[in-house]
């Protein structure tokens, strides 16, 4: 059985829709998006809008302390083009940037970057008296356009919608724009933009997914001297094992992957594609990598003994 043959594969790559092909985390963003302006349409005439409570301001946010603006404000639009400009850009980037991190590491990110993006912004604006407010999730959407464009930097994508254009300067020419004279209606939080824009360099530099963090402040169980009469007798290893104790055992016992016997291969394969699914195909290490490549190698064998 090849890899493509497994039901969980075909259900993670299925789907002749564009909704469905969307992972579900970046899907869920965009749903929230879209029914949070809904309602801002809803209470527009109203005396208590979702603005005066949800938006990021100086004065809100740190002399009210309202610190949940630093993450609500990003959910908040302030018009229809507003909101479609900044779903496209993560319908686009998001929903692979989520297949290679995985969903939870991904999630973690965007979060993360829009409460950044959003503390930044208020901490300028607070040093230049400015106590306008503040909306859009644009600053935690450029965190993703620039991590995917570290990945893809040459690939193209449609600008404005129908202009063909690699995402390098697609980032460029979004991050420069505001600051053309004429073009900038002076209502843009750059800042937000900026800050975004280098959190994604910085967690693509320094390697900051969640998942990665989280197993590096782990505490290690201490050595402790055993007694040789005393130690209890260890069970042998089966010849058939794919993980033992030791480095030097794990070479004796485990056997080699091009010489795996199908059933072994094929349950190996199970683990490997049912860890993508949980937390991306970056979370792979060399030798899983190896295995789906055998795996591979394998089915295209059998399908050229077939013709």
């Amino acid at each position: 059985m090849g890899i493509q043959d497994r039901d969980y594969y075909r259900r993670a790559t299925s789907g002749s829709l564009w909704w469905q092909a969307v992972p579900p985390v970046t899907r869920g963003i965009i749903v929230v998006n879209v029914v949070v302006f809904l309602l801002q349409q809803v209470s527009r005439d109203q005396a208590f809008t979702l603005l005066d409570w949800f938006a990021a301001s100086v004065d809100g946010t740190f002399h009210h302390m309202r610190l949940w603006q630093l993450l609500t404000a990003t959910f908040l639009h302030g018009g229809l083009y507003h909101i479609l400009g900044n779903m496209y850009f993560l319908w686009i980037v998001g929903r692979e940037m989520e297949s290679i991190h995985g969903s939870r590491d991904f999630l973690a990110f965007y979060l993360s970057a829009a409460v950044l993006s959003t503390l930044a912004w208020l901490l300028i604006q607070d040093y230049n008296g400015n106590p306008a407010p503040m909306i859009g999730a644009s600053g935690a959407v450029f965190a993703v356009v620039t991590l995917y464009t570290l990945y893809y930097p040459t690939r193209e994508m449609l600008f404005m919608f129908w202009i063909p254009m690699p995402m390098w300067m697609v980032l460029a020419i979004c991050l420069i724009f505001p600051y053309v004279p004429g073009f900038s209606s002076g209502r843009i939080a750059v800042e937000a933009h900026l800050a975004g824009a280098v959190y994604g360099w910085l967690y693509k530099q320094f390697d900051l997914r969640l998942s990665r963090l989280l197993a590096a402040g782990r505490f290690r169980p201490r050595l402790r001297v055993v007694s040789p009469d005393r130690e209890s007798p260890r069970p042998r290893p089966s010849a058939t094992a794919w993980t033992t104790s030791s480095p030097a055992a794990e070479t004796a016992a485990k056997p080699s992957v091009a010489v795996a016997t199908e059933e072994q291969l094929n349950a190996r394969v199970d683990d490997i594609l049912a860890k993508i699914a949980r937390e991306g195909r970056g979370s792979l290490t060399e030798e899983e990598q190896r295995i789906l490549q055998e795996a591979s190698r394998r089915a295209q064998l059998r399908r050229s003994d077939r013709l």
